[in-house]
């Protein structure tokens, strides 16, 4: 019954502030620990949540608490007043604020090397996504340090499949079917374009009415994802197959960083670290849940075959190639994950 209830609050807490949710969730937790570190100063940062919402209210608690202890002085800018990621990783940027919580979009601003996390059929598990996280931690520091940001934590939204419309088992049904895609995605948009599909363009906001209307038959996102948007209210199928993990990333200013001592920074990082374990443990529950509750919903999962799969993962391999900025590190993860799947084996 717990479970259920925490299931059930997140998906009103995600319909209100988008699929980017997972990483908002991370966002509130582990910037209010990162206050309380720091000393003399004002912190300020934003996030997507709704004022009033219980996540919002326990930072509200802990900026009370931090500042009856500090003389930090925190400021939350709740409910998106920041604008979009984009808005914010260039706030970042400009020093207006100290730190974000984004995914795929805003990540790959922030560092485009990283753009290959996201690269379809990378990754089968969560276990796979922790190992590559925790021996390739160096990497993505470097990565992000050149830009003039720390690299605090590494989080993940979900695994993303196909939800239709109409009955769908392969992935080359796509091309028959007015398939949507996140406009300004490369790694959707050429996964799509690998399957002749053409790509119908539309917000996020406005999916469901698309989806209403007919402009939109097929759409790709997590289960919790398409329960809190509504989606899952029109969509009846599922092409089972978890064909792209969707990555997020917690930074904190460079310069914001290096002006606390070196005691503050090994606690930011130690609290945030904490912090992102308990909450991506959380998220991976929670999606298995609104998966278990498609089920319930009497959805239609088919899955393509293990040829098909075969076949794509082969294909994605001579797409990317010429496709992202990080193909140096892709390389390394391809050679982490085959020696672990062999261990595991």
């Amino acid at each position: 019954m717990g479970r259920m209830k925490n299931l059930n609050f997140l998906l009103l807490y995600i319909k209100m502030i988008g699929k980017r949710s997972g990483f908002a969730i991370l966002f509130f937790v582990v910037f209010a620990r990162v206050a309380g570190a720091q000393t003399g100063t004002t912190l300020k940062f934003g996030t997507l949540a709704p004022s009033g919402s219980a996540w919002v209210d326990a930072m509200m608690k802990f900026k009370q608490s931090v500042e009856s202890q500090t003389k930090v002085k925190v400021v939350i800018y709740s409910g998106g007043v920041l604008g979009d990621e984009s808005e914010m990783v260039r706030k970042l940027k400009e020093g207006k604020i100290q730190g974000g919580a984004f995914i795929v979009k805003a990540m790959k601003e922030i560092a485009p090397e990283l753009d290959f996390l996201d690269v379809p059929f990378l990754f089968e598990s969560y276990d796979e996504v922790r190992y590559i996280y925790e021996n390739m931690r160096s990497d993505f520091e470097q990565l992000i340090d050149r830009n003039g940001f720390v690299l605090a934590e590494m989080s993940h939204h979900g695994f993303v499949k196909f939800f239709s419309v109409k009955p769908i088992r392969s992935f080359y049904e796509l091309k028959n079917m007015r398939t949507w895609a996140w406009h300004g995605e490369p790694m959707i948009a050429n996964f799509l374009n690998l399957l002749e599909v053409k790509p119908i363009f539309v917000e996020v906001t406005e999916l469901l009415n698309a989806l209403s209307n007919g402009l939109v038959e097929t759409f790709q996102t997590t289960p919790l994802g398409c329960l809190s948007m509504q989606w899952c209210k029109i969509a009846k199928y599922v092409l089972d197959y978890n064909y792209r993990y969707e990555p997020g990333i917690v930074v904190i200013s460079k310069g914001f960083f290096n002006s606390l001592s070196k005691n503050e920074r090994d606690i930011i990082i130690s609290e945030v670290r904490k912090t992102a374990k308990e909450i991506n443990t959380q998220i991976e529950r929670i999606q298995k849940e609104a998966e278990s509750k498609l089920v319930q919903m009497g959805f239609t999962f088919s899955k393509p075959s293990p040829s098909e799969i075969s076949e794509l993962k082969d294909k994605v391999q001579q797409m990317i190639k010429n496709k992202i900025k990080g193909y140096e590190y892709y390389s390394k993860v391809i050679r982490l994950l085959e020696a672990y799947r062999k261990k595991k084996n």
